[in-house]
């Protein structure tokens, strides 16, 4: 993972945390997440596939559905 990648992650958590923004932390964290875990294993993850592109397109939309819904909570008050 490239150290710059790293330090805004960094950054957006520590700025996240001194707002008392949990939800915030949360969703930086499964955003970096999901593209952390296809930067590194994406090679590991279209071989699975066979090469099968729907199978991609599959990830990164339920990853950004789920992205969204989160989000979405971000904004939703009791």
């Amino acid at each position: 993972i490239p150290a710059w990648q790293m330090a805004v992650y960094i950054g957006l958590v520590t700025i996240f945390m001194f707002m008392h923004e949990t939800r915030g932390c949360l969703v930086t964290t499964y955003l970096f997440g999901l593209y952390w875990g296809y930067y590194l294993y994406g090679h590991d993850f279209l071989t699975a596939a066979n090469g099968v592109p729907a199978v991609t397109t599959a990830y990164i939309a339920f990853g950004l559905l789920l992205a969204g819904f989160s989000v979405m909570a971000l904004f939703y008050e009791k």
